[in-house]
């Protein structure tokens, strides 16, 4: 018999992974009903697990192989076409058992919607800390309240508080909402000038707290991570977010994590593969 990668995160073979000893459980989510530029995010989850089988399994930066904290991978959720409201019920369903049975879950996205979702699970004392390229806080948009564009808004509503970083871009109602409702974003330009700065602000905020760590990989600069829905000049680069979600994972507790809006360019890899290498790094921070 051939040998062969096994179809889920890592490539793990079914000796070493299991949903009873894992304390890591991945959650592909193809949705991308709401986008309104490049859409194909549904795409993202496959790509990424198909990527993630080729990332190497030991880190370098803490010398051990993290893996062995116990991953488990989920088969893709069915998602509700056309109709968030009923997708974003499964989605928080399919979180809520994971916290039953004192797992992280770990979404991978598709579209950034899907993060409210998983955060109505969750008590609501836990801190939204959000890398992205976007404010996300608009009431509505393109008459959808339950747009990727208004996945914040709809987070503030629920109860929870939410710090976003890497923010360059927004509209007017959005900055006006920031800044009336006194909201936690620290803007690219910020952490470009004043990096040390606005970290150990941020670390300040969430120190000893559950954070819910949303990752929309468009935060990133375009030249590093090209396969996003909403592309944005100037973006963080790998290592500044690797360190800063680092630093945060040292800090916090962290209860839950997805990573949204990966959009596949056909003969591009190089979205997928990073974005399975930020997650395994998460994994590996986590305490």
């Amino acid at each position: 018999m051939y040998p062969f990668i096994p179809w889920n995160f890592l490539g793990l073979d079914s000796s070493i992974t299991s949903y009873k000893k894992a304390k890591f459980v991945i959650v592909p989510i193809p949705y991308d009903s709401t986008q309104s530029y490049r859409t194909g995010s549904r795409n993202g989850p496959h790509q990424i697990i198909d990527a993630s089988r080729y990332v190497e399994r030991f880190d370098m930066e803490l010398q051990n192989e993290p893996y062995k904290k116990g991953i488990f991978t989920f088969d893709e959720m069915e998602t509700v076409k056309g109709n968030p409201a009923k997708t974003l019920e499964r989605v928080r369903l399919s979180v809520k058992n994971l916290l039953n049975d004192s797992k992280i879950p770990i979404l991978i996205g598709g579209e950034h919607t899907i993060t409210f979702g998983a955060v109505q699970a969750f008590p609501r004392d836990i801190i939204v800390v959000v890398f992205d390229a976007h404010a996300d806080l608009r009431e509505s948009y393109e008459g959808d309240h339950l747009s990727h564009a208004c996945v914040m808004r709809r987070i503030i509503e629920s109860g929870r508080d939410i710090i976003v970083i890497g923010v360059r871009s927004m509209s007017q109602e959005e900055y006006n909402f920031a800044k009336e409702n006194a909201i936690s974003i620290f803007f690219r330009e910020a952490m470009k000038n004043k990096f040390r700065r606005s970290l150990t602000d941020i670390l300040s905020k969430i120190k000893g707290k559950n954070v819910y760590l949303s990752l929309d990989v468009d935060v990133f600069d375009p030249s590093e991570v090209p396969a996003v829905s909403t592309p944005e000049p100037d973006g963080l680069s790998f290592g500044e977010v690797k360190e800063t979600i680092r630093e945060i994972c040292y800090s916090a507790n962290i209860v839950g994590v997805d990573l949204v809006e990966v959009t596949p360019i056909p003969g591009n890899n190089i979205t997928e593969f990073l974005s399975a290498r930020i997650l395994y790094k998460i994994i590996g921070y986590v305490r």
